[in-house]
Order: structure tokens, then C-alpha cells, then sequence
């Protein structure tokens, strides 16, 4: 709703004492504007973050204000996703998360020493109070659910589950502290995806001449947590390198795969759908797909693999069929000159607005 900001943050575009045109848009104009949108066909549903101007309880006041016109006023059934303002009153938790489809809330950092060093007026418990506040009322939400009470399109409790954000690379925070907290936090359920910034030094700010994060290290972090979002991993199954840090040769999958030798290779006959998850380049539909055809049809070979869904280039070395390899080499990498996150003739460059401000 605005980019104007109190806080101070090191890293942020929209620090307080940054030099930058500031713009705010009011509860009414917000939804002007967004439900013009939607007549047009531009638009279906609503994301809404704002910075934080003056204290957090009067920010949500505004953030609750735009919500309930969108519902109560003008009958908006579609989806919102709005981000909560840490160090929220509880009674505004609980009527942002029953306006919204899905809340979510900006961590920043796995661990509240380091956040204090880049976003010195942010607590990382006073987040995750918040945080469990909405986790509550989102499980309350689909018990009740499940036990038959009907959905109400203008006041869904955010059913659709959390997110959170994390900055990567602007603290010395590890991989390894990362997908730990995150696997920590969705253990309790509510959490639906995590989102990962990878750091970008932006101009005139206290952190300009840090160096950026690897986007592949974003990259990585993003499969690690498919991993335990979709493929049943748990995150201390996840493999690091010695310094805490996801190899950036590998994805984390393979990486896994790789360590674990004594579980390949499968046999695409006989393997069950989780079996067949833990090899890599099988996704979820193409394991489905062939715990259900090999009853039906006969498999004879990659092609019928690559026909199902399966990166055959990469998964064949794992698998054998009928108890014959489909492939002799396990796994093959492109040798280059340099290591992934080699800073080797890499250029500095700063940002005016880092690309993952508004996740």
C-alpha cells in the first residue's frame, strides 16, 4: 500500500533514511484501482504488502480497513493474500486472517542475533508469535472444515496456508540454519511454502557493497524445500557441504541420491510411489503415472519412462527394469573452469530495488 517506511532495515530499498519518491495508497484507492482491474480482465486476485510508516498496529488498521472493503462492501469472493505487519495486536491477527485467503509474514532471517544486524527495529519472536497466532486459526479453520462446516467465500481464515520469506545472504546464517527452521516451523502444520530472496546490494544503503547471494543458492533453497513439501523428505535427510551451505553443482535431490548409494538402484517394476519420489528427476505426476500404467501396460524401456514423465537423461543411472540397468553411469556433471559460487571476475553490481522486495 505504500512504500514509505519507518524502519531502518540494512538491506531494504525502502529504508527510512533512503533518498526515494514515496507514494501511499489509501484503504478506498486500493480498492478502486484493484476492483478496476478486475472488470477489465486484468485480474483475479489480490496480493497486498505494505511498508511499515508508523507503528504496526495502525498499518494493520489500514491493511484491515482495504480487506474489509473488498469482502463486506463490494462482495470480492476471489483470492487475497496479504502480508501481516509483525507486532500485531491479536485481535487484528485473527480479522486479517479471517479475511484473507492466505497470510504471510516476513521473517527475514533464521535466527533473531543475526536479524538484529541487518533489521535492527525487528524481533524475530515477536514474528513468530504472530506467526503461530495465524497457524492456530488456520488449522481451526480446516478442522472445522473437515468436520462439515460449509466454506464462506468472504471470510475464508486463510485457508490456503502461510508463507514465509527469508533473505538469503544477507546474514552469515547457513543453508543448513535455513531449511532446518524451515522444516522446524512447517512441522506444525499451516505453512504452505516458504519464499527465498536471494540478497542483491542496493544503492546508498549500509549493505551496498556486500556481496550479492548466488541466485542459484535461491534456486537451491527453493528445491530443498519441494523436497520437504512434496516428496516427503524431512530436512535433516537434506545434504550439505562441509560449510553448512546446498552444493550448487547439484540439486539437492541428486545430491541426496548420490549419498545414498545403497538405496539404488529401484526397480520400476516393483518400487512404490514414495520409493520412486527419491529418485532423481521423477516428480510427483510421473511417479504416479508409473505406480499406475506398469499394472495396465507393459514398460519396455526409456522411451516408455520418457512418455510418463520421467528426465530419463537423469534418473536412468537409479533405476533398472526388470532387474536390467538401465544405464551404466549413475550420474554425469559439466566440468567448467570454475565452482558455482567461485566470485571469480564476477562484476558488483547494486540494485535500485532488489528484484525479491515484494514476495
Amino acid at each position: 500500500m505504500t512504500n514509505a517506511c519507518s524502519y531502518n532495515c540494512h538491506y531494504c530499498p525502502m529504508r527510512r533514511d533512503r533518498d526515494l519518491p514515496r507514494t501511499l495508497l489509501k484503504p478506498e484507492e486500493l480498492v478502486r484501482i484493484f476492483l478496476g482491474a478486475v472488470r477489465r480482465g486484468w485480474a483475479e486476485g489480490l496480493f497486498v504488502t505494505t511498508g511499515i510508516p508508523s507503528n504496526p498496529v495502525r498499518v494493520m488498521d489500514q491493511l484491515i480497513a482495504a480487506l474489509e472493503l473488498l469482502r463486506e462492501r463490494h462482495g470480492f469472493a476471489g483470492y487475497i493474500h496479504v502480508k501481516l505487519v509483525a507486532g500485531a495486536e491479536p485481535a487484528q491477527i485473527e480479522r486479517l486472517t479471517s479475511l484473507a485467503t492466505r497470510v504471510s509474514l516476513n521473517l527475514e532471517a533464521p535466527c533473531g542475533q543475526t536479524l538484529a544486524q541487518i533489521a535492527p527495529e525487528k524481533s524475530l519472536p515477536i514474528a513468530l508469535d504472530n506467526l503461530e497466532r495465524v497457524r492456530g486459526l488456520v488449522l481451526e479453520e480446516r478442522t472445522a472444515r473437515g468436520h462439515g462446516r460449509p466454506a464462506d467465500p468472504l471470510h475464508p481464515n486463510g485457508v490456503a496456508g502461510m508463507t514465509m520469506q527469508f533473505v538469503v545472504g544477507a546474514t552469515p546464517d547457513t543453508d543448513r540454519t535455513l531449511v532446518e527452521t524451515v522444516g522446524r516451523l512447517k512441522a506444525r502444520g499451516a505453512v504452505h511454502h516458504t519464499h527465498f530472496a536471494a540478497f542483491r546490494p542496493i544503492q546508498n544503503t549500509p549493505m551496498e557493497a556486500v556481496p550479492a547471494a548466488p541466485l542459484l543458492r535461491e534456486h537451491r533453497l527453493y528445491q530443498a524445500d519441494h523436497l520437504l513439501h512434496e516428496y516427503g523428505f524431512t530436512a535433516d535427510e537434506v545434504v550439505f557441504e562441509p560449510s553448512g551451505n546446498l552444493p550448487l553443482n547439484v540439486d539437492p535431490k541428486a545430491a541426496w541420491a548420490i549419498a545414498h548409494p545403497e538405496r539404488f538402484p529401484v526397480e520400476v517394476q516393483r518400487a512404490d510411489q514414495e520409493t520412486l519420489l527419491r529418485v532423481p528427476c521423477i516428480g510427483p505426476l510421473a511417479a504416479r503415472r508409473l505406480v499406475g500404467e506398469r499394472g495396465r501396460t507393459t514398460i519396455r524401456g526409456l522411451a516408455d519412462l520418457r512418455r510418463l514423465g520421467v528426465v530419463t537423461t537423469r534418473a536412468a543411472g537409479f533405476l533398472t527394469l526388470r532387474g536390467r540397468r538401465l544405464q551404466t553411469t549413475r550420474w554425469t556433471e559439466q566440468l567448467g573452469f570454475w565452482a558455482p559460487e567461485d566470485e571469480a571476475g564476477r562484476y558488483h553490481m547494486t540494485y535500485e530495488v532488489s528484484p525479491g522486495t515484494f514476495r
